[in-house]
């Protein structure tokens, strides 16, 4: 190493710098151990034999639903479950038997429960009864002693205040299962998320949801769980995440319009859909499915099968959203579409008549008309809702025009409401024909479709939307549901404006002489609702029509009312108020029904309703004592006298 003293004196010194290192982090362990032993050791042996940490999921509270006018309805409630930790519970008969009392579940209920604990991870919770009263938590925690494993855990459960009101639009919550994992593409779920299945809570899912936090829990040798009170101190680490809660929505609903509509159908004793909006917006005011269900029965983490089962499998389809997800033939209600098209094409004026002696014979079959009108002029047309009228406008107009007017007012296509599910329904021309059945248009078929029968068919919230767009002279609206949604703070998020879809041009007079015909079918005699949708309290313009479920044949040789039920025919009216700048528009599908005007008193009770809660009436003593002594008119009687029975024929 001569010459090399340098070098070498360099690597010891270096050596001797690391061996220095090494003692120095050395000294600060063994003090730390030592702190951690001498000063600690107590309290760090008890924490040690008596519990252990977790982190856990803290839930976030889910948004609340509030209406129109600040009205809550939906939001949460506190819940509580009672779940069982297999490593801790001993399972022998005495236990068992305990357990169940405590529960109220029979032997064999229990015997099933307690089979889930076999099949879980011993340290994961399982659930043993959801939602409990006070009383059995009461029973649980009076028996906590030898119930080692069984614990009380607080839960928020999703809350419907006005129970089946607007059930299917509202939607409801459920537990996130394997399969909606996979579809996340987004991956935020896990187990034990809650995520929306349908309407609302569905669509707005993300805004609603909020984000989870984490927590740390103490576990007690018994299995129970206790929140940490200075955990971060004892070992270091920030206790929890807090969760970030849902936003809220402030919808356009007006909730005491809701239960008036639902409460129309009930007592009108029909299935079917309401729905109401403003024609200046296209704010939905009402959205009504008839029969609901309660949103809060299929909203909890353990959902009895039985209930769920009778939803799914109920032949009234109570999960069914009508409005949006169901067609139907319009009936009559298209011919509105048929006279704009006439009058704008230059096929008819408002002086245009056509002779009715009942029907009309076209090709080698005769079209009927539900009623001899006599000579019919274009506003009578509508008044009393001619068929040969329109028979006559259909050979004129052909397919293809027709169809260019139906969808200038949004029919054959989804309106783009924010919702899941909706259908577009349907608008056929003689293209669709060709590639749907690779066939020609006959000429018949046009007859059929001029008064709304045949391949066409729409939705509620269509028609309501077309009539809105008719009442306010043209102009078209995207219908929307949400009118903003804010933090839980208050902090606005998002605000919703009304969103023009098309103004459609159209000369200012077809408007005006459709929409005189309209007012005369509810104000003057011979309309076809004189009776059944004539307000004293408000101006109702609308349309009756009847949707054919039963063919054509059927109809000619039997009255709807001798049907059976499920083969009598649809009954719809859609109409607005006031005549002039009208503020609602309604559309009504009384299923099963047989004729229009049983659809119209339910238009009238919303459109009274809507104007009452804006104009509270003052009570009248003396007209409450003459509807006492003067009954109502009766259904059969009411169809009689409104004319649109549906006895003769073509149904309208």
């Amino acid at each position: 190493m001569i010459g090399r003293e340098d070098e070498v004196r360099e690597f010891r010194q270096r050596v001797w710098g690391f061996q220095a290192l090494l003692i120095f982090f050395w000294l600060i362990l063994v003090m730390r151990l030592g702190y951690l032993q001498i000063f600690r050791g107590d309290d760090l042996r008890k924490f040690s034999e008596a519990n252990r940490l977790k982190n856990e999921k803290l839930f976030p509270t889910r948004g609340i639903i509030f209406d129109r006018n600040g009205k809550v309805i939906v939001d949460n409630r506190a819940a509580f479950d009672v779940v069982l930790l297999s490593q801790y519970y001993k399972s022998n008969p005495e236990n068992n038997a305990r357990l169940a009392k405590a529960l109220n579940y029979s032997p064999e209920e229990m015997e099933k429960r307690l089979q889930k604990m076999g099949r879980a991870r011993s340290y994961i919770p399982v659930l043993l009864r959801a939602d409990v009263s006070k009383e059995i938590i009461a029973a649980v925690e009076t028996h906590y002693p030898s119930l080692l494993g069984v614990d009380i855990e607080a839960t928020v459960q999703r809350r419907y205040p006005f129970k089946e009101v607007a059930s299917q639009l509202l939607g409801h919550i459920s537990e996130v299962d394997n399969r909606d994992i996979q579809q996340d593409s987004k991956k935020i779920l896990q187990l034990g998320d809650y995520i929306g299945r349908m309407g609302l809570e569905r669509y707005y899912d993300s805004e609603l949801r909020g984000v989870n936090g984490i927590g740390y829990v103490e576990v007690d040798a018994t299995g129970r769980r206790r929140k940490v009170e200075g955990a971060e101190k004892l070992l270091g680490f920030v206790a929890q995440t807090e969760p970030v809660p849902g936003n809220n929505l402030y919808l356009t609903l007006d909730v005491d319009l809701e239960i008036a509509a639902a409460n129309s159908l009930k007592k009108n004793k029909y299935n079917g859909s309401v729905v109401a909006i403003d024609p200046r917006s296209g704010e939905v005011l009402a959205l009504v499915n008839e029969p609901g269900f309660e949103p809060e029965s299929i909203s909890g983490r353990e959902i009895d099968p039985k209930v769920w089962s009778n939803l799914r499998n109920n032949k009234e389809r109570p999960l069914r959203n009508r409005a949006i997800q169901d067609i139907y033939p319009p009936g009559s209600t298209f011919k509105l579409f048929m006279a704009i098209a006439a009058l704008a094409e230059g096929k008819a004026t408002r002086q245009t008549s056509h002779y009715c002696n009942g029907g009309m014979s076209f090709g080698n079959r005769r079209f009927n008309c539900w009623k001899t009108h006599g000579p019919t002029d274009f506003v009578k047309s509508i008044r009393e809702s001619c068929d040969v009228y329109y028979y006559n406008l259909g050979i004129s107009l052909g397919p293809d025009v027709i169809a260019k007017y139906a969808r200038l007012f949004g029919l054959g296509q989804p309106t783009e409401i924010k919702l899941p599910g909706e259908q577009r329904g349907l608008i056929p021309d003689t293209q669709w024909k060709q590639e749907r059945f690779k066939d020609v248009w006959h000429p018949g078929e046009t007859l059929s479709i001029a008064i709304g029968q045949g391949y066409i068919s729409a939705t509620p919230m269509q028609l309501a939307n077309a009539y809105a767009a008719i009442g306010n002279g043209g102009f078209l609206y995207k219908p929307f549901l949400v009118k903003k949604i804010e933090k839980r703070n208050g902090e606005l998020i998002k605000e919703f404006h009304p969103e023009l879809k098309r103004k459609i041009e159209i000369p200012q007079e077809v408007f005006e002489a459709v929409k005189e015909g309209l007012y005369q079918v509810a104000n003057t005699p011979g309309g076809t609702a004189i009776v059944s949708g004539h307000s004293k309290k408000v101006g109702i313009s609308g349309k009756t029509g009847t949707a054919q479920v039963r063919a054509f044949s059927d109809i000619m040789r039997m009255k709807c009312e001798s049907m059976p039920t499920k083969d009598r025919h649809h009954g719809w009216f859609v109409g607005y108020a006031p005549r002039e700048n009208p503020e609602i528009a309604v559309a009504v599908i009384a299923e099963h029904s047989c004729h229009g005007t049983s659809a119209a008193p339910i238009v009238r009770d919303v459109i009274e309703a809507y104007f009452d809660k804006k104009n509270p009436p003052t009570p009248d003593p003396t007209e409450v004592k003459s509807k006492e002594d003067n009954p109502s008119v009766t259904e059969k009687k009411l169809h009689e006298v409104d004319g649109e029975g549906g006895e003769v024929g073509q149904i309208n």
